[in-house]
């Protein structure tokens, strides 16, 4: 481990490190991260967000635009590709000559030319104009252009809607850079048509049969809130207001539940489950009954600890009786704490949405009496 902060002294003994075969992991964000960056991260580097380099995107609906650079990265931060290539340069690596992040785009799309994010059309349409991916890209201004981008007759043609079998194609086929995938007109099946599969339920009985509310205990759902991106990002971290509007962790109960829990709205309460069951072992089963929830727990590759997380109260009618509601990511009181850590038998998923646990009313919260902070209303009221 660096004991100096020496520079020189900490690169001979990252340099011993990996001559022994050990791992130098390396971080670039655009702000220190609690738990990469800071605790476990050998090197940290700055890099370049959006605004800050010529860079793009797809949106789930397959719509490819460019986001113009608008002012300079602050002091030696560095865009992700370039952050990459010169650690490749470093390691002995060819290739990583890149420019700009034109260049990076226009080589990345050789690598789509099946799938359904194929924009390779467009990067041989622009060299035959005489242009660069990224201008014609921009062109295209907000609105973009949606993959697979199809050159048809000399004109680049975006795809609104996959698996159409109406969509008409010339007769005279795909030019040479384009490729027609099956799924433009189909499903990637061998029929063409959808596959619905329906799941046998003695996969997962076992497990839905042990995991539920039992002795007072109440359903835990856990998910999104529209005012904090789904990871976080620097919503907490760099815009107060959101702060304000949620201090802590929260969780909406019915009011039927809270009549009985004694719990009003802006009371703290605390959910505790002493019976969390943590998947240990058997990943990987040679038949279908070692893999079930049963066959787990008999080979002994389940084990129960327990969690509990502080929440606000939040009395109100969204939730059905016997049902809860929290946020999922708060750093401090995570609702994670509350779900299995059983992975799905067939997609191998945990199941993270799907907690329980014992409501207790702890007292008054300062929220409660002092609307400046946190509003009581329904999450709906923007």
């Amino acid at each position: 481990q660096v004991r100096s902060t020496d520079v020189d002294e900490a690169i001979e003994t990252y340099k011993r490190r990996a001559d022994d075969g050990g791992m130098v992991l390396v971080e670039q964000n655009i702000y220190l991260t609690e738990t990469i960056g800071k605790n476990l991260a050998d090197l940290v580097l700055p890099a370049a967000t959006w605004g800050e380099e010529d860079f793009t995107r797809a949106n789930g609906e397959r719509r490819i635009r460019l986001y113009s650079k608008f002012m300079d990265a602050p002091g030696e931060a560095k865009p992700d590709w370039q952050i990459t290539a010169m650690i490749a340069r470093k390691m002995g690596f060819d290739g990583y000559d890149w420019e700009t992040s034109n260049d990076v785009f226009e080589e990345a799309a050789r690598f789509g030319r099946k799938g359904v994010l194929n924009y390779h059309p467009l990067v041989k349409y622009a060299k035959r104009h005489g242009r660069r991916g990224h201008d014609v890209l921009r062109s295209y201004g907000t609105t973009g252009i949606q993959a697979p981008v199809r050159n048809e007759g000399g004109e680049l043609v975006g795809t609104k809607r996959l698996h159409d079998p109406t969509i008409e194609l010339p007769e005279t086929g795909p030019e040479a850079d384009t490729v027609w995938i099956k799924k433009l007109k189909s499903f990637n099946s061998q029929t063409g048509k959808a596959n619905f599969i329906k799941s046998p339920w003695f996969l997962f009985a076992d497990f839905y049969e042990e995991i539920r509310p039992k002795d007072g205990e109440i359903w835990v759902l856990n998910g999104r809130i529209n005012e904090i991106w789904q990871s976080g990002f620097d919503d907490v971290m760099r815009r107060p207001y959101i702060t304000q509007r949620w201090p802590e962790n929260f969780i909406e109960i019915h009011p039927d539940d809270a009549a009985g829990l004694g719990i009003e709205s802006g009371d703290y309460v605390e959910v505790a489950n002493d019976r969390v069951p943590v998947q240990t072992g058997g990943f990987v089963s040679r038949d279908v009954k070692d893999a079930l929830y049963t066959g787990l727990k008999e080979a002994g590759h389940i084990k129960f600890v327990a969690g509990k997380v502080k929440a606000v109260a939040l009395v109100i009618d969204v939730p059905k009786p016997g049902t809860t509601f929290m946020y999922f990511l708060n750093q401090k009181e995570s609702a994670n704490c509350l779900v299995p850590r059983v992975p799905d038998p067939i997609s191998d998923n945990y199941r993270f949405k799907l907690g329980f646990g014992r409501i207790t009313r702890i007292g008054d919260s300062p929220y409660k009496n002092d609307l400046s902070q946190m509003t009581f209303a329904t999450r709906s009221i923007i």
